[in-house]
């Protein structure tokens, strides 16, 4: 055959009797070892730790005898708690996919944590900020003296 490398429309490909192919992808093989699928299900059991620490902290802070505001900031957490799951889930279902079929991709994600994180602390700053508007209120417009507080020996 009559190959002419060279460039048409601006594209690299090969011309053929006047006809140009679009350019070829390379694929090189790519090589799973098994330790990148424990890697997998090791940073999924580390985010599925980090939820139930959120969890456990909300649920010991719902139940007792604690004021509305406590108890809120305790279900509160459980919102990031299941971002946290949810995000887990999802990146474990990718870089699995990305294993399985063998497919080259870069596992590292832009804005997730980023965006749980922001999440978080703008939970925690609003939820704080809700418990001392509410023992301000209860107090007749003074905190009590840290020292004061049933926390404090």
């Amino acid at each position: 055959p009559n190959f002419i490398a060279g460039k048409a429309d601006g594209l690299n490909s090969v011309c053929m009797l006047g006809f140009a192919a679009p350019p070829a992808d390379i694929v090189f093989p790519v090589r799973v070892e098994p330790r990148a699928y424990f890697a997998n299900e090791r940073t999924l059991l580390n985010w599925f730790d980090l939820a139930a620490t959120l969890t456990i902290v909300g649920a010991a802070l719902q139940s007792g005898r604690n004021t509305f505001a406590v108890q809120s900031v305790g279900l509160a957490l459980s919102c990031p708690a299941a971002a946290f799951v949810l995000y887990a889930l999802r990146m474990y279902a990718l870089r699995f996919n990305s294993l399985e079929y063998k497919r080259p991709q870069n596992f590292e994600d832009q804005g997730g944590t980023l965006l749980l994180a922001l999440l978080l602390t703008v939970m925690i700053v609003t939820q704080s900020s809700v418990a001392i508007l509410a023992a301000k209120g209860s107090e007749g417009g003074s905190m009590r003296a840290f020292a004061a507080w049933p926390i404090v020996a």
